[in-house]
């Protein structure tokens, strides 16, 4: 295999061409984008479902499975973030999460003093951030999603913690795909106590 395939810009693109390969199979267009505007708090849980979990023990279930690639049900808790600032699709309700100890563990970025695309620990440390995140779709009852910013849908904004109830699977590039069915996020308080 090719390890130029694995550079961190190379693997953050194919992350974003699959959450837009994904959306735009099931976009919504004309009135139907206009009214999805006004149905965000049908997508909204008021109560947190229970036994969330992580994007990385999500991934490692699914990886362990004969197919990754076939749907499971996932209650899946997360903190809404991309990697270098690319988290939403703004045309779309859809963008990404990550789990939260990848959150809370990482390190202040820094100019690294050396080639860092050509650094084995390096490389590996964006290869362990990317597996951890996820690509959320919302979706609505006919499998569609809507054509509307995820923060003007659902009011979210980057850095808060969410707990999403739908289905995952592993796409055809090996990015964890989460299809949101409804989505729980955690009063700002509760984000600090956990």
């Amino acid at each position: 295999m090719n390890s130029q395939w694995y550079t961190p810009a190379r693997m953050l693109a194919g992350l974003l061409i699959a959450a837009l390969m994904l959306a735009s199979c099931n976009r919504p267009a004309g009135p139907e984008a206009a009214s999805a505007h006004g149905a965000g708090s049908a997508y909204l849980l008021q109560a947190e479902p229970p036994d969330a979990r992580g994007v990385l023990e999500t991934r490692a279930q699914l990886e362990s499975r004969e197919n990754p690639g076939k749907a499971i049900d996932v209650v899946l808790v997360a903190r809404v973030g991309g990697i270098e600032g690319l988290t939403w699709d703004p045309d779309r309700a859809a963008f990404v999460v990550r789990d939260l100890p990848s959150v809370e563990d990482q390190e202040p970025e820094e100019e690294p003093q050396h080639d860092a695309d050509n650094c084995p620990f390096c490389r590996a440390k964006k290869k362990k951030l990317l597996a951890s995140t996820a690509l959320v779709q919302v979706v609505d009852a006919q499998g569609n999603v809507p054509a509307v910013d995820a923060r003007k849908l659902l009011g979210l904004e980057e850095g808060r913690t969410i707990v999403v109830r739908g289905e995952a699977q592993i796409d055809g590039l090996g990015n964890l795909a989460v299809r949101a069915f409804g989505i729980y996020v955690r009063p700002e308080a509760a984000e600090t106590a956990s």
